[in-house]
């Protein structure tokens, strides 16, 4: 229900007027300079992408490399030779002789390997998730270690441009590579599958007429450099990052918040309280709790306030540290990834000076010509440091989670908040409030916690066993969005409740709320009116969740 939530929200913001839009940006790609902020800018189709002169010129080198070294004789994989099990028969012939007839057999080899790769299932992925992958990969080809027809940049930035997505399922990726995923891609860009053309979907045949672009004749490696790269993992993990930086965000407005509302202790925020054991990014996350905080009464002192509270509001502070610090790092090595080429083999223009080149097996690797460099089959597809962070920064936003439904737990309770048991407002004698609420977050605290579990250990040797090894990249990312989705509805859960309390604090208890509390409540009492007397909850989850993602 989400993803068809999402194509239809993607349609409609498609299909309105120029003048509803943000005014539109071109971003350059230069294949060593893109990153996370642009790339999300780029899931706008109002905004477009240019290559610089110097990225055409890394193209055209790179390109001009693999066919000399072929012309040379080198075997190349996916070249002059198959892939995988079919790694040692000839595609054409190995003198790299560019005949008719051998051109004929490179062309149809790279038609039959898109089509026979073209294999998954499931539903579409996000067709925003599928621009910023086409953006990724097409940067990833301007940093010259590709090696690809120049055609193929070509047909990558006027499908962007034109805001032509192709339609690609989302099952079927081990996270070495996403190969069955993105062969839809350059099957479509041959005419032969279907897309999303402003929001609509139809033949690739059809939109790419209505634009007047070329289809894509694949030749070379075109076809293996097209579906054998990380771009859809990679930019899946992208279009979570958003949200998640969001929750994180808005973390430490909502423990305030829950602090005032509990009347909690501030003692374990207190800078030397914090100085005593200085991790990463924990005196930040404190200093921004208790400046939301100024103004109010949990800064007065008050002899029935508890020394200790419960460890999910004593403890608040570290999973927020310790998520911005799994978020910090798993960025950079996305902003690595996304400017690196992740193919096989590796082509390097300009190659030279390196170690081991004075062996005999080493030189056998680089080519002298127009364009001299090397040739290298590598393992660059590798992606289990990604994946693995990835899994790390789950962990972390599922800790989110876990701490914001034990905070629950404790909320409706009044031996811990000192109000009416469940919240109740105390005019209503008959009220029974936030009580079973607890069900709702407990539900979705384990569908997280299910996520949360590593899955890049997993997976069948395959490809004659050759293929042995997974990071299940693709998967870590479809697992984070479940996460960072879940927590958003149990912080809208805490919200709800957090809201309650700060009101009943002001009304049983005569207390002040800090400056920042009293806006948060007053902007979310706008969408979401005080709990006076019962009421059906569900659309308030919705209106509390959308409030935090959009405050």
């Amino acid at each position: 229900m989400f993803k068809l939530r999402k194509v239809f929200i993607y349609s409609v913001l498609m299909s309105m007027p120029f003048s509803y839009a943000l005014a539109a940006e071109t971003i350059s790609l230069t294949g060593s300079s893109l990153n996370v902020e642009s790339l999300l800018k780029l899931k706008d189709s109002n905004n477009k992408i240019s290559l610089t002169n110097y990225a055409e010129k890394n193209i055209r080198n790179s390109y001009d490399l693999l066919m000399d070294s072929a012309r040379k004789g080198t075997p190349v994989y996916g070249l002059t030779v198959g892939v995988g099990k079919n790694k040692d028969t000839p595609v054409f012939s190995k003198d790299g002789s560019l005949t008719s007839e051998g051109r004929q057999l490179s062309e149809t080899f790279n038609r039959n390997m898109l089509y026979t790769h073209s294999a998954a299932s499931g539903d579409p992925i996000a067709p925003e998730v599928v621009r910023m992958a086409m953006v990724i990969r097409l940067n990833q080809i301007a940093t010259g270690h590709v090696g690809v027809q120049p055609d193929v940049a070509r047909i990558y930035k006027e499908f962007i441009n034109n805001n032509i997505i192709p339609v690609v399922p989302e099952d079927g990726s081990v996270g070495l590579s996403d190969i069955l995923l993105a062969a839809h891609i350059g099957a479509a860009m041959m005419g032969d599958w279907d897309v999303y053309y402003n929001g609509q979907r139809m033949s690739a045949e059809k939109a790419m007429k209505l634009t007047n672009i070329k289809p894509l004749v694949p030749f070379g490696k075109d076809s293996l450099s097209i579906l054998s790269n990380n771009a859809l993992a990679t930019a899946q993990v992208v279009n979570s990052l958003e949200d998640a930086k969001k929750l994180i965000q808005f973390s430490p407005r909502l423990i305030s918040a829950a602090l005032e509302g509990v009347n909690g202790n501030i003692s374990p925020l207190l800078p030397h309280t914090l100085a005593a054991r200085p991790m990463p990014n924990v005196q930040k996350v404190g200093k921004d709790i208790l400046d939301n905080l100024e103004g109010g009464y949990l800064f007065q002192i008050d002899d029935n306030r508890p020394l200790q509270d419960a460890l999910s509001f004593r403890g608040a502070h570290w999973p927020i540290a310790h998520a911005i610090s799994q978020v910090e790092a798993l960025e950079q090595l996305i902003e690595i990834q996304i400017n690196s080429s992740d193919d096989n083999p590796t082509v390097y223009p300009n190659a030279k000076n390196v170690d081991y080149s004075d062996s005999s097996q080493v030189k056998k690797y680089f080519t002298k010509g127009d364009v001299s460099g090397a040739i290298n089959s590598s393992a660059n597809f590798d992606t289990i440091q990604l994946a693995s962070q990835t899994e790390a920064f789950i962990n972390a936003m599922a800790q989110l989670g876990k701490y914001s439904s034990n905070r629950q737990i404790k909320l409706i309770d009044p031996y811990f908040t000192g109000l009416p048991r469940a919240l109740v407002d105390p005019d209503d004698k008959n009220g029974q409030a936030f009580y079973t609420l607890q069900n709702g977050f407990t539900a979705l605290f384990v569908e997280i916690a299910h996520a949360a579990n590593p899955v890049s250990f997993y997976g069948i040797a395959n490809q004659g066993g050759i293929e042995d090894n997974f990071s299940n990249f693709f998967q870590a990312g479809k697992n984070l969005q479940k996460v960072v989705d879940g927590v958003a509805t149990i912080y809208g859960f805490e919200l709800m409740q957090v809201a309650q309390a700060m009101d009943l604090q002001k009304k049983v208890n005569k207390r002040k709320l800090s400056i920042k509390n009293q806006q948060l409540l007053k902007q979310l009492r706008e969408s979401v009116p005080y709990y006076s007397k019962d009421r059906i909850f569900t659309p308030d989850v919705e209106k509390t969740k959308d409030f935090i993602m959009m405050f």
